[in-house]
């Protein structure tokens, strides 16, 4: 699987079902990944760093869920994604969303980096960057 849509919406789904096994297979070992948290937490790098990423969410949310509705393909193989995430914290009553807009990359048929911009009007001045 090279397609770089199929393999972010797969991935999605393991991260909002919390497969650890699915994500392994499709994200690369060197992944780093960088969600609007990492200002504070720094990137998470690699399947530990992943790991630790999931390990946070099970210890802070009920609810957590990535909604994604633009998915575009760029000339060099990235992907921009525009959408939102959902939380709720734990004993939380309500949901709170927030946008979501990044680029990732991928090598080898896997996701390779996910930067997380939060912005749409940022992510898509960095993917003209190139």
């Amino acid at each position: 699987m090279n397609d770089p849509v199929q393999i972010f919406e797969e991935a999605v789904d393991a991260l909002n079902r919390v497969d650890r096994d699915e994500l392994a297979r499709l994200i690369d070992p060197e992944i780093v990944f960088i969600p609007m948290r990492s200002a504070v937490s720094g990137a998470y790098i690699g399947h530990a760093g992943l790991e630790e990423f999931l390990s946070e969410n099970d210890d802070k949310y009920e609810v957590f869920r990535a909604d994604f509705h633009t998915l575009e393909p760029l000339a060099d193989g990235r992907l921009l994604s525009i959408g939102t995430i959902t939380v709720r914290g734990k004993g939380g009553e309500a949901e709170t969303v927030v946008k979501t807009a990044g680029i990732a990359s991928f090598r080898g048929g896997r996701m390779l980096s996910w930067h997380d911009y939060g912005d749409e009007a940022i992510a898509r001045a960095k993917a003209a960057e190139g």
